[in-house]
């Protein structure tokens, strides 16, 4: 009597996050384009316009500086503020060394020019940019999803699946922003009555924690929420669905590779710090980093196609067992 085929025999196991980093630089190598839209946004953010939104902090500062919110400082926030390019935020979704080191960490090569807007310009600025950084970052990683699929990059098809996955991006965070809005409230209400009570250090203290592990949770049970909207067409709650989903069958993996993940991203912008003293290297820098970060987002997609199928059978196993209870 011939034994049951063993499960290594019925269904391949995923490759290890080894593996997967290195058939996505595989592609990247055959493909080294695909880095370009990284390397232009770099170029932009380095060379281009500063647009400084200084009139957002003295606007904030002045509503600070009334009588009902005595006390507090709003110096920081004006020095933040005038500090700020408001171009990085193209770079949201997109990995960018300009971003990530800061615009005036970068040598350059001339003076850059400097817009100030006045109030009502800035914010208009601000929320155009964010919408265009969406818009650009969900395009990104609608190619490289296209190309970790095998399909040819048809340009109507294309399009229409960059507008849906940005218009499924922004879905998703302004369900955030009002989910933010919500705890802030009940945060904001439970520290007023712990310091009613006397117990405003214990409370705050207690918060401070809560929320850095709450951070640390919702960072590792989202990181796979983009791959899931380019690769499964997935909407904003079943792409967070999806990702929990690969977390918690594929907790040790997942694991690892989000270890790697920010091992590289966090530590390959300061090893390329001293090619940026200088202007003359920085661009070395910039497609250096263009190539690392772009393979790394090709692993990311690899790592959620090859688990996506576990969680998607396990939901169809568990379905089944239900119907045949009935």
């Amino acid at each position: 009597m011939k034994s049951a085929p063993s499960r290594s025999l019925r269904e391949p196991a995923p490759a290890g996050v080894i593996d997967t980093i290195g058939t996505a630089f595989t592609i990247l190598n055959h493909r080294p384009y695909l880095a370009l839209m990284v390397v232009a946004l770099d170029l932009l953010l380095w060379l281009g316009p500063r647009i400084s939104v200084n009139e957002i902090g003295r606007a904030v500062n002045q509503m600070l500086s009334r009588p009902e919110f005595a006390g507090q400082s709003p110096a920081p926030v004006a020095m933040l503020s005038a500090d700020f390019d408001a171009v990085v935020i193209l770079a949201s979704l997109i990995p960018s060394l300009v971003a990530a080191l800061g615009p005036d960490n970068i040598a350059l090569p001339y003076q850059p020019l400097v817009l100030q807007p006045m109030l009502a310009a800035s914010i208009g600025v601000v929320f155009a940019l964010f919408l265009a950084s969406i818009g650009l970052g969900m395009s990104y990683w609608t190619i490289l999803a296209y190309v970790v699929r095998g399909e040819r990059l048809r340009r109507a098809q294309l399009f229409r699946s960059m507008l849906r996955n940005t218009l499924v991006m922004l879905a998703y965070l302004g369900l955030l922003a009002l989910a933010a809005v919500g705890l802030s409230f009940l945060a904001g209400f439970t520290v007023f009555g712990a310091t009613l009570l006397g117990l405003g250090d214990i409370v705050l203290v207690l918060f401070t924690i809560a929320t850095t592990v709450l951070a640390i949770l919702f960072y590792i049970g989202t990181f796979f929420v983009e791959d899931a909207i380019v690769l499964s067409g997935a909407g904003p709650f079943r792409a967070v669905i999806y990702s929990l989903g690969i977390c918690r069958i594929t907790f040790w993996p997942t694991m690892r590779f989000i270890a790697a993940s920010l091992v590289v991203q966090l530590g390959l912008p300061l090893a390329l710090r001293v090619f940026t003293q200088n202007a003359v290297a920085v661009p070395f820098a910039l497609v250096s980093h263009s190539y690392v970060a772009t393979g790394l987002v090709l692993a990311s997609l690899l790592f959620y196609r090859e688990r996506i199928v576990l969680v998607l059978r396990q939901g169809a196993n568990a379905k089944r067992e239900e119907e045949s209870r009935r």
